[in-house]
């Protein structure tokens, strides 16, 4: 009976050292070049599109990691940011430029202070904008431009309808007119157009301090524009030239 009682425990012995070889042999592959460590990654992260140009928000609270990497995955392009060594409570930002029109794709690691660990690597997706996008954009039309003696200035009436970028229908966010007073001064009148009534904004604009009638008057104008209300650039039109 102690026979088959020694067996017995020499058999489960035999089942506890295999079953216990199997799960080490379950790591070994992640311990063949030893043990890995790594600093703090990004903890949140916000990022915004611009013209060929991207906002990075971060907050990364390990200060462990003192520089953000960012790279492009389809270029060798490389941006090494410095993380604030003082504030890990509020949000840093950075900026990334040469930035494709259109999808990027971005890759990112903290590094600590020599470079020899990093965070677990991180990636997003973001939208740019550029020359292809301005290229659709147009002025509003001008119906006309008379000269008020009351208030001794030009009125530009604009067509009452706004003008729509096609791609994204995206309407005018307003307008700019330049020229020159009559003491020969440069000067921009800008109207930002009310959010509430993008479609049909206010048709006229005063300008100010023009030449009298009697002279020869250019002015140049175009329209402000932005694909989407996160973008961090204002796109503008080619100016448009008017001969009074």
């Amino acid at each position: 009976m102690k026979n088959i009682i020694y067996s017995v425990i020499i058999l489960f012995a035999s089942f506890w050292f295999v079953a216990c070889d199997n799960v080490n042999s379950m790591h070994d592959k992640y311990l063949a070049d030893g043990e890995k460590f790594y600093v703090g990654k990004v903890d949140s992260f916000r990022i915004y599109g611009g013209k060929n140009r991207a906002k990075f928000v971060v907050w990364v609270g390990d200060f462990r990691s003192t520089n953000l990497v960012v790279s492009r995955i389809d270029t060798s392009l490389i941006y090494n940011f410095k993380l604030s060594e003082s504030n890990r409570m509020d949000s840093m930002v950075f900026y990334i430029d040469n930035l494709k029109e259109g999808t990027n794709i971005l890759n990112w690691n903290t590094w600590n202070v020599d470079s020899t660990v990093k965070s677990i690597p991180q990636s997003t997706s973001v939208t740019a904008w550029g020359e292809r996008f301005e290229s659709f954009l147009s002025n509003r039309k001008i119906v006309t431009v008379t000269y008020k003696t009351l208030f001794k200035a030009y009125t530009i009436t604009w067509e009452a309808s706004n003008v729509k970028e096609p791609t994204f229908s995206t309407y005018a966010l307003g307008h700019e007119v330049n020229y020159q007073t009559k003491n020969n001064n440069d000067t921009v009148v800008q109207v930002i157009y009310d959010p509430e009534s993008l479609t049909a904004p206010s048709t006229t604009t005063k300008l100010p301090n023009l030449s009298t009638p009697n002279d020869k008057i250019n002015i140049k104008y175009r329209m402000l524009f932005k694909p989407v209300s996160s973008c961090i650039d204002t796109f503008r039109t080619a100016y448009s030239t008017l001969e009074l």
